[in-house]
């Protein structure tokens, strides 16, 4: 016999259908005397809906999926996940729900793929972050370069530990900045699962 699950009152439904997954409010960034990479953009995306963003280069895409990401600060205006603003206090909670796959590799060229994997997964506090970080490095069918430093690996071996990165704390969010450009067709099938957002 099972017990029957409890009842969740109708307005705590409605909130938790209601509370976006990702959200920009206003979000805005200046750089130097004025000039706007993002202008004033807001959205709100609930659990397993996707947004693509196109643009020419320089439009500000790459500066707005940092924010969501919790790495650069908006001049003005609020980016929340889960409903919780990434301010300075609670970004580092909330950036570990986040994953960012870009474009530029974000690796430190002297240490080897298992560092920088393994680094990544202490900064998110994953537990044993050594076998994390080989499990997904050899998600990514890269585990044989693990000792290699990643200045002498390829591009598209680059951008493989750079997704391996930014999988080791298994994010529910994961947002894509260009994540395929320079993989072969190997490391874009060996590429870890997109997770449902919770």
């Amino acid at each position: 016999m099972t017990a029957a699950p409890e009842a969740v009152p109708e307005s705590e439904r409605a909130a938790a259908v209601a509370t976006p997954v990702v959200e920009a409010v206003g979000l805005t960034r200046a750089f130097g005397a004025g000039r706007r990479a993002v202008d004033d953009v807001s959205f709100a995306l609930g659990g397993g809906e996707c947004l693509a963003l196109f643009g020419p280069n320089g439009a500000g895409k790459t500066t707005l999926l940092r924010m969501l990401a919790g790495l650069l600060r908006p001049t003005r205006g609020t980016a929340r996940i889960g409903g919780v603003s990434l301010d300075r206090d609670a970004a580092p909670a909330v950036r570990a729900r986040v994953g960012l796959i870009s474009h530029h590799s974000l690796l430190y060229a002297a240490l080897s793929a298992r560092e920088n994997v393994e680094f990544a997964a202490r900064l998110y506090g994953v537990p044993d972050p050594a076998r994390a970080a080989m499990a997904s490095l050899e998600r990514m069918r890269v585990a044989d370069r693990a000792n290699t430093p990643v200045r002498r690996l390829s591009r598209g071996l680059q951008q493989r530990v750079s997704i391996a990165r930014a999988m080791v704390h298994q994010p529910s969010i994961v947002l894509l900045d260009e994540p395929f450009t320079g993989l072969d067709e190997v490391g874009a099938r060996a590429r870890s699962p997109t997770p449902s957002a919770r």
